[in-house]
């Protein structure tokens, strides 16, 4: 015979949820954040890097070992870290995802974009190239068009900065910044929250006009970190490439996750 009593409350299971559980919900709106929030991106994403250290280590050697492999392949390696460049930074964001659900990193996420949402992450890739060559082809084109009667194969360099071309370069420089809004959050909207890519695009760039102060103390201290990480024959990366992914999330989660 059952001894339940059945004036016994209800037991709820009240055991922490972890990693992949992790699912918050999308703001209708991305926040405003101080110009001070670029630097807790940094300093609240650290301990993601410190605890789980060797696997970051390990993740970001066979990162840069198939970006060098890709880098010898004439054309065609460009071309293919470009389409699948935003797949291994799903991946592994989705890694930064379960560490902060506590959940341990593990290696494998490294290519956990080509098991999960691999079609949105390479078409935001090959978005990425498009954007990028036509920009190219742009400047590029209207650089040679206004130099082409004056171009000689000995012309000082400093000759092509002045004039029309300063004003060239300037616009060229915001027509970077605003592609590089466009993108700046995509991945992870793409990867963490599957938001369709071209509106992944268009909440990024709103992301980025509402927090322009923020993001440029990230920009400058994450600069900051990347020199140094380079001094040491360039050891240091090993630890600030780790800590570029874990903010990336840090950021995005306060940006635009509930």
């Amino acid at each position: 015979m059952s001894e339940n009593n059945p004036y016994e409350p209800p037991k709820s299971d009240v055991t922490p949820l972890t990693g992949s559980n992790e699912n918050l919900a999308l703001l209708p709106e991305p926040r405003s954040l101080s110009a001070g929030a670029g630097i807790s991106w940094l300093s609240e994403s650290w301990p993601m890097v410190k605890s789980n250290l060797g696997t970051w280590v390990l993740i970001t050697l066979a990162l840069f070992a198939i970006q060098f492999v890709l880098g010898i392949v004439p054309v065609a390696g460009d071309i293919i870290s470009s389409l699948i460049g935003p797949v291994f930074t799903g991946g592994i964001l989705m890694g930064v995802k379960a560490i902060a659900g506590g959940d341990a990193l593990r290696f494998d996420y490294l290519f956990e974009g080509f098991k999960q949402k691999f079609g949105s992450l390479v078409g935001l890739g090959a978005l990425t190239l498009g954007i990028m060559f036509l920009f190219g082809i742009i400047i590029g084109g209207a650089f040679v068009g206004m130099n082409m009667d004056t171009m000689q194969p000995d012309m000082n360099p400093a000759e092509l900065l002045s004039g029309a071309n300063t004003g060239l370069i300037a616009v060229g420089m915001i027509l970077l910044l605003l592609v590089l809004m466009l993108f700046w959050f995509a991945t992870q909207l793409v990867a963490l929250n599957d938001v369709p890519v071209f509106q992944a695009l268009s909440m990024s760039f709103k992301a980025c006009l509402r927090n322009p102060l923020s993001l440029l103390v990230y920009s400058l201290a994450a600069l900051a970190l990347l020199i140094l990480g380079a001094i040491p024959l360039l050891l240091g990366l090993l630890v600030v490439v780790p800590w570029f992914f874990s903010s990336m999330y840090v950021s995005y989660k306060q940006i635009f996750l509930q």
